[in-house]
Order: structure tokens, then C-alpha cells, then sequence
């Protein structure tokens, strides 16, 4: 599970007291937040009520009059600011509906309460996104306007960014990228009662009430409950959690002082991994004072050791061009298609006809609703002692660095989208003696990871991909499903023939691709 853990930073007492950064996510980068994105939405919310600009309990419906259809007043009459940060306002208008929806404010009044609000938890991040509508409404400014004097120059947040919708609107519920330190600065900021550097930001009433659970929720989503966008533990000890999707997490536990911020590619949507129980089970107790601890120099070198391992750096050094593991394997390949004295020309070249698998990870292409042409074709070259993989995907080509056992960076663009990414290459043979080059894909600023092995065999190149999050993503689909059809007698017979097993084997397809590649050389009619 922690496999997929991309970066770690503990703090104590508003100190850090320890640090895990992976060399292909580096904490400078900004880090996609997901779902944490929601409590920096509430935090704005809680800013206007200290400034006795908005109450929780003021109807939706009046503070947005202007901007929602009429029906509005009689359908939604009830709804609250209270409501859509305890996740109880029961419209059904959720992410789904934003893929085909241009008016999002409008589409969540038009949908109607599937309960009466405040009576049941209901997660929705539409919920966040009228939050955000309605700080423009009250203060004539955006979200990230109306936070950067009062949150993120204070904390000193100067990196970040929010994605917006068709109207210019931030979503509120995702669509944040903040970097790992300043994720920690927020757990930090409601550890100590909303005051930073001797200025009150938030007011401890609100970080109060905030934190503590106002409304039940379901328990296979794990042992939090909900309060004002944010996840409080139901078991001792006193913990709160900003929670984003795949654990872009803080956790806070002020017994303690312990803040931990991580972000990662755990495929979990709520907080159903193991890793909450492991840090409740090492932070969460009675812990001794910073004072009375004294110096443990074998658990410092454990600690590094620990870092080091956990950072994916090589201790070889860093020019690895000649290594022997790259020379044996581009030997091999000069032997078998006899291009071991053309240093300057292509060693292979690969074609493809799977139009439907792209370097980017499927995951991303579905939350942007942006879907590349895949892959056409692969050429591996070495120039001047460099090797790269040359990727075609429809009409862009992308160049990936090999270095064998080092972290490289380079930027690949997809549909005109640029993305930083860390590459981190082997060179080996198989049990059965073929020659794999190994690629793990890191994109710094998102959830995943693509993870690619290249089998050169005779007359074909066998590739395997493997995307995380992935796979695992799948089973809680599934397991949605299954609850979502429950006690709906007639839609779940109309289903009833719908196979797991085939659910599975294209989720797997999609996740885990794998490719039977043409092989050819330079000598080829057409390559000269």
C-alpha cells in the first residue's frame, strides 16, 4: 500500500521533526490536492462568518438569488451554508454531471434534493463548488482573490494553483495544487486555533465547531466522521484529517502537536488503507516531551536509512551512461539486429496500432475529460552515448531520457497540456535471457504513476504498462456499484447479468495494458 506513498513531512510543535521526499516528487513541486481542496473552500466560508458577513445558517437560495433559476426558491428553500459543509444537502448533481454540464451552479439547482437537508451525509463535491459561488457572491471576488491577503500571503503560500470552471469559477471541491510544506502550514494554522505569527486568521470558535463531528458518516469509508469539510476521528485519540483522494492528507492530532502531511497514489478514495491505522498506531498514543527524549543515534541511522531507501536516489554515481547493465542489454540488441556499430543511428524501431494506450495515465485523461490519440509507434536511439525513447502519439512525439538506475526530468506534453516528468530507468535480462528496459513514469503534479517494461524478443517487442492508481480503482467501483443498487430491486435485476470478471478484465486492459509491437530496423524499405 505505502509503495505508492509519494511524500511525507511530520511536523511537531510547529517544527519538523521529519521528512520522506522521493526523488521523482519532489517537495518543491506543487502536488495536486483533490479533495483537500474543500477544506481550504470552508476555510473561506468560516473567514466571511468571523467577519459577520455570512451565517451558517443563512438559506443558500437568498445569498445566490441572482444567479440560480426561480424554482430554486421553492425546491431548495430549506438549504444552508450549514447544510453544504456537513455534506447534507442531498442534490444529486455530483462530479459526474460537471462532464456534460456547462453551468454547473445552475444544473445543481435544477437537480432536486434526494432528502430533506441536514438529515443525512451525503458526500458531493458540487457541495464545495456553491460554497465557492457563494464567497463571489457575498465578496465580488474569486475563491484564490479573496483567500490570498487573508490565507496564503500570511502563511506564505506563493505556489499554488485551482483549476476554474467554464464561468472562471474555482471548482472548490478539487482542483488545488499546493505543495507538500504548505499542506502542512494548514494542518498547522487549526492546530494552533487559527492564529499564525501572533495574527488571528480563524477564529478558534469556527476551528471548533469545524473539527468536530457534526454528522454521521458510513463506516466502510473508515473511522472518521464529517464537520465542516472536514474528517473527524470517532475513536480516541482527538484527531482531525483534510482528506483528498488517494492521500493528499493532513492529519492532526492536538494531543500531541503531531501534523502529517502526505500526498500519494494509495488507491483508497476515502480512508480505507491501512495507512491511517499505522499512523494512529505510531502518533495517535500519549507521546513524551521533545525535552525528555535523548539522543537515539541508532534510531537516527535507521531514520536514514529509511529516507534513503524510501527517496529512490541511486548511491552509484550519477554517470551511468557506460554502466554494464546498459551495455549488456544494448549489446544485445546490436547482436541480434546487427546495429552495434551505429552510434548515431536508431537501434530499433517499434510500431503500434493501440490508438487507444497513451503515456498519460488513463486516470488523468478522465478527470480532465481530455483523451489522447495513444500510441503509434517507439524508436530507441542513442546519440553521442545518450539513449532515449522516442514515443509517437498521434501527432506530438515525446522524448524520454534513459538512465539507467537515475531519476531524470523532462516535460511531455499531451493535447497541449505540458506535464513535468521524473523518469526513473533499469536495464536487465529476464529469467528467459531478454533484454527489458524498465520505465517508471512520475508526474510530480498528479496522483499517478505509468510503469512500463519493454521485452525485446525475435521479431516483436512485447510492452507492459501498469498505471497507479489503477486497477484497485476498480474494485471500489465495483463495490460502490453494488451499494449504490441496493434495495433498487429493479435496477439491480436489469444488471443482474452484468459480469465481475468482465468488469475486471477491461479495467484491466485499460489499466494495465499490454502491447505485441512489429519489430523493425534501419534497413528497412522506408528508413534510410
Amino acid at each position: 500500500t505505502l509503495e505508492e506513498l509519494h511524500g511525507l513531512m511530520i511536523l511537531r510543535g510547529g517544527k519538523v521533526i521529519a521528512e520522506l521526499e522521493r526523488e521523482d516528487y519532489p517537495a518543491s513541486c506543487f502536488h495536486v490536492c483533490h479533495s483537500l481542496s474543500k477544506t481550504v473552500t470552508a476555510t473561506a466560508i468560516g473567514m466571511l462568518i468571523d467577519e459577520g458577513r455570512l451565517s451558517l445558517d443563512d438559506r443558500v437560495v437568498k445569498l445566490l438569488e441572482k444567479e440560480i433559476p426561480a424554482i430554486a426558491q421553492l425546491t431548495h428553500r430549506t438549504l444552508t451554508v450549514r447544510h453544504l459543509l456537513t455534506m447534507s444537502s442531498g442534490v444529486s448533481f455530483n462530479e459526474a454531471g460537471v462532464m456534460v454540464e456547462e453551468n454547473w451552479l445552475r444544473a445543481f439547482f435544477e437537480s432536486p434534493p434526494r432528502f430533506e437537508p441536514g438529515t443525512e451525509f451525503h458526500y458531493n463535491s458540487l457541495n464545495s463548488y456553491v460554497l465557492a459561488c457563494i464567497v463571489k457572491s457575498v465578496t465580488g471576488q474569486t475563491l484564490c482573490d479573496y483567500l490570498k491577503p487573508r490565507l496564503f500571503e500570511p502563511l506564505g503560500i506563493t505556489v499554488y494553483h485551482w483549476e476554474t470552471t467554464p464561468q472562471g469559477m474555482e471548482v472548490g471541491g478539487w482542483g488545488l495544487y499546493l505543495r507538500r510544506e504548505d499542506m502542512a502550514k494548514l494542518g498547522q494554522l487549526y492546530l494552533q486555533g487559527g492564529v499564525w505569527d501572533r495574527r488571528p486568521l480563524l477564529s478558534e470558535r469556527f476551528i471548533r465547531e469545524a473539527t468536530t463531528a457534526a454528522i454521521s458518516t458510513p463506516r466502510e469509508n473508515g473511522d472518521f466522521d464529517y464537520g465542516y469539510h472536514l474528517w473527524v476521528s470517532r475513536e480516541a485519540p482527538r484527531a482531525f484529517l483534510f482528506n483528498g483522494m488517494f492521500c493528499q492528507d493532513v492529519l492532526v492530532f492536538p494531543d500531541s502537536q503531531i501534523v502529517i502531511a502526505t500526498n500519494g497514489g494509495i488507491e483508497q478514495i476515502f480512508q480505507s488503507s491501512r495507512y491511517y491505522a499505522l499512523l494512529f498506531k505510531y502518533f495517535g498514543g500519549k507521546l513524551p516531551s521533545c525535552d525528555a527524549l535523548s539522543r537515539d543515534r541508532k534510531g537516527e541511522r535507521m531514520l536514514s536509512q529509511s529516507v534513503r531507501a524510501f527517496s529512490c536516489r541511486s548511491s552509484q554515481k550519477k554517470n551511468l551512461f557506460g554502466s554494464r547493465e546498459q551495455r549488456a542489454v544494448y549489446a544485445y540488441l546490436g547482436r541480434r539486429y546487427g546495429v552495434e556499430k551505429h552510434e548515431k543511428r536508431e537501434i530499433l524501431r517499434t510500431s503500434s496500432g493501440a490508438k487507444n494506450v497513451s503515456l498519460l495515465p488513463l486516470l488523468e485523461q478522465v478527470v480532465r475529460n481530455s483523451y489522447t490519440r495513444g500510441l503509434e509507434e517507439m524508436t530507441l536511439t542513442q546519440e553521442n552515448g545518450k539513449r532515449m525513447l522516442s514515443v509517437t502519439e498521434g501527432e506530438g512525439r515525446l522524448l524520454l531520457p534513459l538512465d539507467n538506475k537515475n531519476v531524470t526530468h523532462t516535460v511531455l506534453t499531451f493535447s497541449d497540456t505540458a506535464y513535468h516528468v521524473f523518469i526513473y530507468t533499469e536495464f536487465l535480462k529476464d529469467e528467459e535471457g531478454r533484454a527489458v528496459i524498465k520505465l517508471r513514469l512520475s508526474f510530480p503534479e498528479i496522483a499517478s504513476t505509468r510503469q512500463i517494461k519493454l521485452y525485446f524478443e525475435k521479431e516483436r517487442v512485447e510492452v507492459r504498462m501498469v498505471e497507479r492508481p489503477g486497477l484497485g480503482l476498480g474494485r471500489l467501483a465495483l463495490q460502490a456499484a453494488e451499494k449504490a443498487l441496493s434495495g433498487k430491486k429493479r435496477v439491480a435485476d436489469a444488471v443482474s447479468r452484468f459480469s465481475p470478471d468482465y468488469f475486471f478484465y477491461k479495467a484491466e486492459r485499460a489499466f494495465e495494458p499490454t502491447l505485441f509491437l512489429t519489430l523493425r530496423n534501419e534497413t528497412e524499405e522506408g528508413h534510410k
